[in-house]
């Protein structure tokens, strides 16, 4: 199969289907080589990070219905005219053709040929409308989201957000500090310099991290600077017992381990067997002995375990993941309005249920990776309203232009 042909039925796979875009990626692309591997992931993350805008630039040339495949052929296509200087149009445009002819028995194909090459004699289109309706499709963010950002944050930094959604995540790892300093894996491998927020992080220059030799002698892990501070902000101290609520994959876990240098117990948990098992997997990797991983529900801790019995709760709960876009392209073509309906709730009632774990002078940190204070502020302001025995002693939002990081948001609280 040709990449680009791959790089269709990979689209069609991730944004018709539901398929998470890295596992299916990471097991269908390998039995291409590595030009073919890079061309078709620039094709799939690019035309779901450029979706709106690509859509914007020909959908007013359809008088008649065209299918949701077709329309994703067409988004491709106008991606890597727009967006990839070194790919022939020619070529562009006679594999599309040839993708279109395999459909549908062909019916769409001279669709196709037609619009493309209409595409290629008039150019790109002018995006027009309010101030909002433009940021939304140049950077493909819907509209609501835009004018919900305006809302919570202000015009300024909901177009600096949505912009730096635009960019390419930097590639992120956390030190091993069991193993080895920052300035030792620096000293051996100029590749890596050092980040901005956290005192652990690495930003890798070129290459794949997990490919690097410091990777494979589990010197350090994958983790975007601000999940890093989360573990720094809860602050765990060695032979301190802490329960994670909701730890998969396990990142701040195990930097909450090396943070007490593996000495005390940390009880990890999460809802799937799989997932249960990437946390294990972590920890062996990193080395750290203290972490014990249980499939269990975090709204039902308080069956499992004595009220105030741990000294460090995190509640790193699951959340709309609007702070994480610039990484996960996929929230952006998938996401709704509609999506915090079921997750609010949620984050309440794990949060509710996890606070009766801490122990007095204990400390709950909350946390989640999105840009929404309905999840974020909104959600401790309530609780607090309802729990006279905690205070606040910080919270604060991380903007993903701040440090070329994820948007993150945490509030640390203590049982008086």
């Amino acid at each position: 199969m040709k990449a680009r042909e791959k790089a269709f039925e990979a689209l069609c796979e991730i944004v018709l289907k539901g398929q998470y875009s890295n596992l299916y990626l990471r097991k269908e692309l390998s039995d291409f080589n590595n030009a073919d591997k890079a061309l078709i992931t620039s094709i799939v993350y690019g035309t779901m990070q450029h979706s709106m805008y690509l859509r914007y630039q020909w959908v007013h040339f359809v008088k008649d219905k065209i299918s949701e495949d077709m329309a994703l052929l067409m988004d491709m296509s106008i991606y890597q005219f727009l967006m990839m200087d070194k790919v022939p149009e020619y070529a562009i445009v006679n594999e599309a053709v040839e993708i279109a002819s395999k459909k549908h028995k062909g019916k769409y194909k001279n669709m196709i040929n037609a619009m493309l090459r209409r595409f290629l004699r008039e150019g790109k289109k002018e995006v027009i409308g309010t101030p909002e309706e433009v940021l939304s499709i140049e950077t493909s963010h819907p509209l609501w989201i835009v004018q919900m950002w305006k809302s919570q944050y202000g015009w300024e930094n909901t177009v600096k957000i949505c912009q730096e959604d635009q960019k390419i995540a930097p590639q992120c790892a956390r030190v091993n500090t069991m193993a080895a300093s920052r300035e030792e894996i620096i000293a051996q491998n100029p590749m890596f310099q050092k980040g901005k927020l956290s005192p652990d992080a690495l930003i890798y220059q070129k290459g794949n991290i997990a490919d690097s030799e410091e990777y494979q002698k589990g010197l350090l892990t994958i983790q975007d600077e601000a999940s890093q501070c989360v573990a720094h902000l809860l602050a765990p101290k060695p032979n301190d017992r802490v329960l994670d609520a909701c730890a998969a994959p396990g990142t701040k876990t195990t930097h909450m381990a090396q943070l007490m240098q593996d000495k005390g117990e940390i009880i990890a948990l999460d809802l799937h067997e799989h997932r249960v098992e990437l946390i294990r997997k972590g920890a062996e990797r990193l080395k750290l002995s203290i972490i014990h991983p249980q499939c269990a529900d975090a709204m039902h801790v308080s069956e499992m375990f004595e009220s105030e019995s741990f000294d460090k709760v995190l509640c790193d709960v699951p959340c709309s993941g609007y702070g994480v876009m610039k990484r996960k392209n996929d929230i952006k073509v998938h996401m709704k309005s509609t999506d915090m309906d079921g997750i609010i709730p949620l984050q309440k009632a794990i949060l509710e249920e996890c606070a009766k774990m801490v122990k007095k002078e204990g400390i709950l940190v909350y946390s989640t990776c999105t840009l929404n204070k309905k999840e974020n502020e909104k959600q401790i302001e309530a609780f607090l309203k309802n729990h006279h025995d905690f205070e606040l002693i910080v919270q604060k939002t991380i903007f993903p232009f701040e440090a070329e990081t994820d948007g993150f948001y945490m509030a640390k609280l203590k049982r008086k």
